[in-house]
């Protein structure tokens, strides 16, 4: 592991600012985690959280040290079952009367429990527990491995965390990855908790080719795991840089504020039509219409950055700025959109499925990723926050409440629960907002920080006027 105290002048920092930088070196025993590599990662994040700075985490690695005692290796012999045929395995490793008094002579005894038999005439040391003569070869690297889980969960709690996946990232390095919730990939580098060739080995077939068909760009980035991919590691520091301009540069400092162009106060040139889909970025950010002209969004020109994009795109959420204030964006899609369930290699059985989704509903991925989005904005990044409320309820058929939409859905009531920063929800023109969807971003939820508003356009109520009729049909 390697660590480093970053100093850089930004646009929205001139004078300067802090983060804490540390990384696998790849190049030491395939960057694999042992007790000294995690001890040492849990004190830079430690440290990092002692100074309420950034912490970056740019992960290349092998997941937990799989330790082997090279002392031993120049001396152990095998008894064989059949010594004609190894293929049918063994019935115990053991060291010779040589092997131990040379084992002996080098001090390394200690690093090995033998048992005295005497077979075929020979007296022979069974070896009945290998302990090695060097720390970090056993449990231990999983002790390890635990301890910087949860510094990193905690760390996501209390300070800004962000991961560059620069090189494969496996076992815990890949829950790093998770736990620092929000992630970067460069395309043709997998997160993965085993590798192909060992599950190929347990399913006893070559069903996986690659690591990449386990967890390339486009399982993570479709799954959420993945905020966003890049084509190489500059891409990668680029968008940390551009990620990190919306974020204070210290645990309670103010959120950075860029003069602009947009006032707050101006109008919005773009409005929605009824009945008619639209994409939701457009009411965000504005656009260009066919004409040349700019329309412009709620948020200022040229602002808006989108995360998870490929996951539950029934929800758009990101970072933008408003008069140059920095704020969390959580939008609705109003169109049809499609999600595809890749088939799985290892089951025969297995096919891919294509589902479609309805605009303006929630969905159990869609719901979990609202919640997400929330507690990103609100631990580490303390932004405001803008959500476009424009949802007709949850989808409560029975794939959906089997899939624990009900579950996810309460996630939002616990993120919004928990927010430290002023929350905003707004129904736009057009908009509705019924049902449980209501419930979940009431501003009696959080009263202190959450207020709502409605365009004069906008529309909300328990259920839609043709549920309305068919509850009760005296209405009609």
């Amino acid at each position: 592991m390697i660590g480093f105290k970053m100093f850089a002048k930004t646009p929205e920092y001139p004078k300067g600012r802090y983060f804490i930088v540390v990384a696998n070196d790849i190049t030491f025993k395939i960057g694999s985690f042992g007790p000294q590599e995690d001890n040492f990662f849990n004190k830079v994040t430690e440290l990092a959280r002692h100074l309420g700075i950034p912490r970056i985490y740019l992960s290349a690695n092998s997941g937990a040290r799989i330790g082997i005692a090279e002392e031993l290796l120049p001396y152990y012999k095998v008894a064989w079952n059949d010594s004609s045929d190894p293929n049918k395995g063994f019935s115990y490793l053991y060291l010779t009367e040589e092997d131990n008094v040379e084992l002996s002579k080098a001090g390394k005894l200690s690093s090995v429990v033998t048992e005295r038999i005497v077979e075929e005439g020979e007296v022979r040391f069974k070896i009945v527990t290998v302990i090695g003569a060097e720390e970090g070869l056993g449990v231990e690297c999983l002790r390890g491995s635990g301890l910087i889980a949860g510094a990193t969960s905690k760390a996501y709690k209390d300070i800004f965390t962000i991961t560059l996946v620069t090189c494969r990232s496996v076992g815990i390095g890949a829950y790093l990855v998770r736990l620092g919730q929000r992630a970067i990939q460069v395309e043709g580098q997998p997160i993965i908790l085993t590798g192909a060739p060992a599950i190929n080995k347990l399913l006893g077939r070559e069903v996986y080719s690659s690591n990449l068909q386990l967890g390339g760009t486009q399982i993570m980035h479709r799954n959420g795991v993945t905020h966003l991919t890049v084509a190489d590691d500059l891409a990668g520091v680029e968008k940390i840089m551009e990620w990190i301009a919306y974020i204070p540069a210290k645990r309670g400092s103010p959120v950075p504020i860029l003069e602009s162009s947009d006032t707050w106060d101006r109008s919005i040139d773009f409005k929605p039509s009824k009945d008619e889909p639209y994409d939701v970025r457009w009411m965000i950010e504005g656009r260009e219409t066919v004409d040349g002209e700019w329309e412009s969004g709620m948020f200022d020109k040229g602002s808006f950055q989108e995360t998870l994009s490929e996951w539950a795109k029934g929800v758009v959420v990101g970072r933008a700025r408003l008069g140059g204030i920095p704020m969390g964006v959580i939008g609705v899609e109003t169109r049809m959109i499609e999600n595809l369930t890749p088939a799985d290699p290892a089951n025969q059985d297995s096919t891919e499925l294509l589902v479609q989704e309805a605009g303006q509903v929630w969905y159990p991925n869609s719901a979990f990723k609202t919640a997400q989005a929330i507690n990103d904005f609100n631990n580490g990044e303390h932004l405001p926050l803008m959500v476009l409320a424009n949802w007709r309820g949850f989808s409560g058929g029975q794939r959906d409440m089997y899939n624990e939409v009900l579950k996810y859905g309460s996630f939002i009531v616990d993120a919004l629960t928990d927010y430290k920063q002023p929350v905003f929800i707004y129904i736009p023109p057009t908009g509705e907002l019924r049902g449980g969807s209501w419930v979940v971003v009431d501003p009696t939820i959080n009263p202190d920080m959450m207020e709502m508003y409605a365009d004069v356009e906008s529309r909300a109520g328990v259920l839609e006027p043709a549920g309305m009729v068919g509850v009760n049909p005296k209405v009609g």
